[in-house]
């Protein structure tokens, strides 16, 4: 593994506004699908859940690789890489995911999860990858001060059970190792081989801790509205976002694309309350400006030195 010391050039105006697009289409997706689930799990377990969605997902990526003649599994040098996507992405970081959203409330579990961004950086300044600025640090930390005001605010501090936000902390770990292994995909596979590699083999690991819930559920009580909202949460954040979300790392860089993971607490939060009728506060408002303000020092200084990620194992 070798890491090239030039330093990156940052990408022309309209391939960044294509990179910042698919990052926004990935916080709304994402978002979304945080109250969504909390309404499936009335009627399915959240392992029969995740087991389901995934077996959808993998289906429809295989044959859209297939359609479109792409690679379905890794070349020999990109095998490492897709294990370690695979486990990070999929295998191990959904049954954190899962189980922590049904452990505790929505805005707690998009809360803990936004920790991922945080993660990343301090991730690739650990390794080297990428330059830190200072305001990227402080815009990080001014962001999640917002995040967790807004969480505050709109919970009375209540911030779910124990068990559910350390499960989710855990999923934003694996998430983190996600995100920045995603930069090491150019050079050693297409992003489509990648997506649907990982899935395929992520699939794999979920379907064994899945199976007994999937053979327990008692399909015979779970109504329209879950099954819609289990294909349309197979369909949106794990095919068309997971395919987003690549897009927007390699444009913009792990540094860039992942502040925006800040956003989604907020939006889940703005969804949650047009689904469950909770009134905004003015300290959720308040919140809101924070987290824009620490998106926005994220941005200062952009222009410091960057190193890039390895492109993979040869």
């Amino acid at each position: 593994m070798t890491i090239d010391a030039k330093p990156a050039s940052a990408p022309p105006p309209r391939s960044a506004l294509v990179g910042v697009v698919c990052a926004l289409i990935c916080v709304v997706i994402w978002a979304v699908n945080y109250p969504a689930m909390k309404v499936a799990f009335r009627e399915l377990q959240p392992l029969a859940y995740t087991g389901w969605r995934f077996i959808i997902a993998t289906v429809v990526l295989v044959g859209m690789g297939l359609a479109r003649r792409e690679r379905l599994l890794p070349p020999p040098g990109g095998r490492k890489l897709a294990v370690v996507l695979a486990l990070s992405g999929v295998g191990i970081y959904q049954w954190f995911y899962s189980w922590g959203v049904a452990h505790t409330s929505g805005f707690a579990a998009a809360l803990l999860n936004s920790v991922a961004p945080l993660l990343s950086l301090l991730l690739v300044a650990v390794l080297g990858w990428e330059k830190l600025t200072r305001f990227a640090v402080a815009g990080s930390i001014v962001a999640y001060a917002g995040v967790a005001l807004f969480v505050y605010s709109a919970r009375g501090g209540a911030l779910g059970g124990l068990l559910g936000n350390l499960l989710c902390l855990v999923s934003a770990a694996c998430w983190a190792v996600y995100s920045v292994n995603t930069s090491r995909i150019q050079g050693t596979m297409s992003t489509g081989t990648a997506h649907t590699a990982t899935f395929i083999g992520g699939t794999a690991v979920i379907l064994p801790y899945c199976l007994p819930s999937m053979l327990q559920q008692d399909y015979g009580k779970v109504h329209a509205l879950s099954w819609t909202i289990l294909v349309l949460s197979a369909l949106l954040p794990l095919v068309v976002a997971f395919r987003a979300w690549t897009a927007a790392i390699r444009i913009l860089g792990i540094q860039r694309a992942t502040s925006y993971g800040f956003l989604i607490p907020v939006v889940a939060g703005v969804t949650s309350a047009a689904w469950t009728g909770e009134r905004f506060s003015a300290g959720k408002i308040v919140a809101a400006v924070v987290v824009l303000a620490g998106l926005a020092l994220t941005r200062v200084g952009r222009k410091a030195a960057v190193i890039s990620a390895p492109v993979g194992e040869g």
